[in-house]
């Protein structure tokens, strides 16, 4: 892959690589880490960054099941799927390495928080892109965009989805498409806090 060119336009905005190297942007194997060891390890990586840890968690949950989806069909990679140009903005060099992809993916979150200061917008942005929320005035209209920051919300609060008339199902915190909210919270820093 060719190094990206100063100010290309690419789907997260202008790139501008601090870097003078490119990413290997390989499939990447099985991950090296258990789901409980990529929690934990972005646990850790969000108290360093000053990102709350359960929507840092629930945007790694949604991405990638905690690394256990570690290859999209289109191009993100590891825990936090981070996309070649944005995991080179954000000094990636191994976007399978777990610590790496997890510190890259965590300092977008950092950025997205100090640019949005709204966990919906962040969340959103962090799906389809920073360009999208202005180009949309807020969470892009996209099914894609609009079930991700559902299934981030759910599993931050940890409930069921609703259950179909007659149905007794409880579905996972994971299913998307309806934000499920039984108790209310209150913003702290930018983050919704429940």
């Amino acid at each position: 892959m060719d190094k990206l060119e100063t100010g290309a336009i690419t789907h997260i905005g202008v790139i501008r690589p601090v870097n003078d190297y490119t990413v290997d942007v390989q499939e990447c194997g099985p991950s090296p880490l258990s789901a409980t060891e990529i929690k934990s390890l972005v646990v850790e990586t969000a108290r360093r960054h000053k990102v709350d840890e359960v929507f840092a968690t629930a945007i790694a949950w949604a991405e990638s099941g905690f690394d256990r989806i570690r290859n999209s069909n289109k191009g993100a990679r590891g825990p936090m799927q981070l996309m070649p140009a944005t995991a080179e903005r954000f000094g990636v060099r191994d976007v399978c390495d777990p610590a790496q992809n997890i510190e890259g993916g965590m300092k977008y979150l950092r950025v997205l928080l100090n640019e949005f200061q709204n966990p919906l917008l962040v969340a959103a942005a962090y799906n389809s892109g920073e360009q999208r929320i202005y180009e949309h005035g807020g969470i892009p209209p996209f099914k894609e965009t609009v079930g991700y920051v559902a299934k981030v919300v759910n599993y931050q609060l940890g409930l069921p989805m609703p259950a179909a008339k007659g149905k007794t199902r409880a579905a996972a915190p994971g299913d998307v498409g309806v934000i499920a909210v039984k108790k209310t919270g209150k913003f702290v820093g930018g983050v919704m806090h429940f």
